[in-house]
């Protein structure tokens, strides 16, 4: 289909030379250039368009991510359980919907080293005294 809409317009940019009494091939060649460089710009104008809405929707993505959130309890006598964002550029506050106090959430970090369960096929339970016991 795209072979036949480029065909049509160089020929009818041909004729339209020919009837201003100019070369027809001229307008050929004039047609089809063009239609190169309007095809080259709506292009690089779709690029550019993709370009920068999938930045924004990867942008949308992490700031989604980046909130996190803990459910806490107001250190106040109601102990009012709530769920509050958490964020680790900011300073983590929330207002208690019950007593109305400010009240600073306080994120802490432990580390542990991380293990795996060790799967050994090899070992036989009747060599081992304790668990031939338990079995």
């Amino acid at each position: 289909m795209q072979i036949v809409t480029f065909v049509t317009i160089t020929t009818i940019a041909g004729f339209i030379f020919h009837k201003l009494n100019l070369n027809f091939f001229l307008g050929l060649a004039a047609g089809a250039s063009v239609q190169f460089l309007l095809s080259y710009i709506v292009d690089s104008i779709l690029s550019v368009y993709a370009a920068v809405k999938n930045k924004e929707l990867e942008n949308e993505r992490i700031k989604e991510f980046s909130i996190q959130g803990v459910e806490v309890e107001c250190p106040c006598h109601k102990k009012i359980k709530e769920f509050v964002p958490i964020k680790l550029n900011f300073d983590n506050k929330y207002k208690c919907r019950e007593c109305q106090k400010t009240v600073s959430v306080l994120v802490e970090t432990n580390t542990a080293i991380a293990t795996q369960p060790i799967y050994d096929t090899s070992v036989n339970i009747e060599n081992i005294p304790q668990l031939k016991e338990t079995v």
